[in-house]
């Protein structure tokens, strides 16, 4: 019995593992996901909690704690990642571009985005046009 055991869990270590459940979106569907939505988002890292608006023209409309912040734009890269700017960013040699999340369905109408193999945000309650 302790063999089988061992073995199970010997097995289950060199499994290869995934970061995600399920692979990232293609680009075609995290456009269409996110353009000319509302939705609302937790920041995991703080449990910060936001809504957002993507316009189709590429400004991202973000209200947190009541207040407006203006001047983000966001698009999707080649790679199909979405992708989100701030003028606070542009000192962060990192982010200057943008930050860029792969967006994975997590079902019932939630989406995690994650940047570089962490989960940093649960978006949902998406609806059509600007609702901020």
């Amino acid at each position: 019995m302790k063999k089988s055991i061992v073995l199970a869990c010997l097995a289950i270590t060199l499994m290869p593992h995934s970061t995600y459940a399920s692979e990232p979106l293609p680009k075609e569907t995290v456009v269409a996901t996110f353009t000319d939505k509302t939705f609302d988002g937790i920041y995991l890292p703080k449990n910060s909690r936001f809504s957002a608006y993507g316009d189709p023209d590429g400004t991202l409309l973000v209200a947190r704690n009541g207040k407006r912040e203006a001047g983000r734009t966001w698009f999707v890269n080649a790679k199909g990642q979405r992708c989100a700017t701030d003028p606070s960013w542009k000192n962060n040699p990192a982010w200057k571009d943008g930050r860029c999340f792969d967006v994975i369905d997590a079902g019932d109408g939630k989406y995690h985005q994650f940047e570089n193999g962490e989960h940093v945000h649960t978006l949902s309650n998406f609806r059509n046009g600007n609702q901020l």
